[in-house]
């Protein structure tokens, strides 16, 4: 669980997790600093394997959209751009 983070935009992601192994990420109180165009991804879920080669990138959640509710788990309004 992340909660009550302030993050200074350019970067890629908050959390990424193998959603596939049963991962999961609980985020609240999100700030997300100096992106106007929303694109920090708060929470990315990968396919993980076993071979140690990288991850396959599932799906990109950002403070826009909101995560799915299953392995990423916030909602818009838990996100503030500033």
């Amino acid at each position: 669980m992340l909660s009550n983070i302030t993050a200074t935009y350019p970067g890629k992601s908050l959390v990424g997790i193998n959603s596939n192994y049963g991962d999961t990420a609980t985020l609240s109180n999100i700030t997300i600093v100096n992106d106007t165009k929303k694109k920090l991804a708060v929470c990315i879920t990968f396919k993980g394997n076993n071979t140690g080669a990288e991850p396959t990138t599932l799906k990109t959640f950002t403070g826009a959209t909101g995560g799915d509710g299953v392995n990423c788990k916030f909602t818009t309004a838990n996100v503030t751009y500033k």
